[in-house]
């Protein structure tokens, strides 16, 4: 997958989301594909309101994972409860007869859910920036010199 950098009028970053919800009760509802399909439709459909990029949505039958990408502007919690919210409110509007023997009341996903910020940050991507792509900045001072002579004076250094 492409690493997606979005830019803002101060910033330019990546931040992604790993969610993962399951319907009420753990229900197997996802058996059903024309639910499946009309949940992507419905998770798209919030993510372009909430300015936010869907860039994958898997299932198993019983849950879903959504990957999120430009959601810095939100609270985890509160793009949970607008994506679960939106979604339950639309599939138990316009289809419910789809799982009516599964699922019922108002309820369409259970309250908790997983999340983790996902993102390709690590010490080796960090150092080969510094390293390769940061030259630029260092102008005034050779770059070098900076990082390997300049270093911080220790206690036993002073006499």
């Amino acid at each position: 997958m492409e690493n997606i950098l979005v830019r803002t009028s101060s910033s330019v970053g990546e931040s992604n989301l790993h969610l993962q919800i399951t319907p009420a009760y753990r229900r197997d509802i996802f058996a059903n594909q024309q639910i499946w399909e009309l949940l992507l439709i419905y998770l798209k459909e919030q993510s372009d309101k909430l300015n936010i990029i869907l860039l994958a949505a898997e299932h198993g039958l019983d849950h879903v994972h959504i990957f999120l990408a430009n959601w810095k502007r939100y609270s985890i919690e509160y793009l949970v409860r607008r994506i679960k919210g939106f979604t339950s409110y639309m599939i138990r509007k316009h289809h419910k007869g789809l799982f009516i023997d599964k699922l019922w009341g108002k309820k369409f996903w259970s309250e908790g859910y997983f999340y983790r910020t996902v993102g390709v940050v690590t010490k080796e991507s960090t150092q080969f920036h510094i390293e390769k792509s940061q030259k630029k900045h260092w102008k005034a001072l050779d770059y070098q010199y900076y990082k390997h002579e300049k270093e911080q004076l220790q206690l036993t250094s002073f006499s």
